[in-house]
């Protein structure tokens, strides 16, 4: 089974200081070693990740690292958002508005229907009842 990574997932597993970081090392391992199949991200939670870092947390150090641990792994796949995840994202933005969901959320479960994946590597409980998660 496939696994999509989330951005605060991928945050935590190269931020030390990240409350989330062990947890993320473990399940990253795991991952890394193929219990869960193809290992997913896309160029949204990309850039959702390097901004974050660089803006919100003002560290450019970890932003390069983040960058680079990404496009330079083997496993990871990062794939484009096409048309019809975009469009089948803003139904899911409409569809689950309450839920307070980002759009970039939305992409993120509009590839993971089209990529056949089941789980998403997320502490973000926005999720919750819509795809399997790692949850704390």
């Amino acid at each position: 089974m496939p696994v999509f990574l989330d951005t605060g997932f991928i945050l935590a597993v190269k931020s030390l200081d990240d409350k989330n970081h062990n947890i993320a090392q473990t399940w990253m391992r795991r991952f890394l070693k193929n219990e869960f199949g193809q290992i997913f991200t896309s160029h949204y939670v990309f850039d959702e990740l390097l901004t974050l870092a660089l803006v919100r947390l003002e560290r450019a150090d970890l932003a390069m690292n983040l960058g680079e641990y990404i496009l330079k792994s083997p496993r990871i796949h990062l794939v484009n958002v096409s048309d019809d995840d975009f469009n089948r994202a803003w139904a899911f933005f409409q569809q689950y508005i309450e839920k307070m969901l980002s759009f970039t959320d939305c992409c993120i479960l509009a590839q993971c229907e089209r990529l056949h994946c089941n789980l998403v590597a997320t502490f973000d409980s926005h999720f919750h009842g819509l795809i399997g998660g790692i949850w704390q």
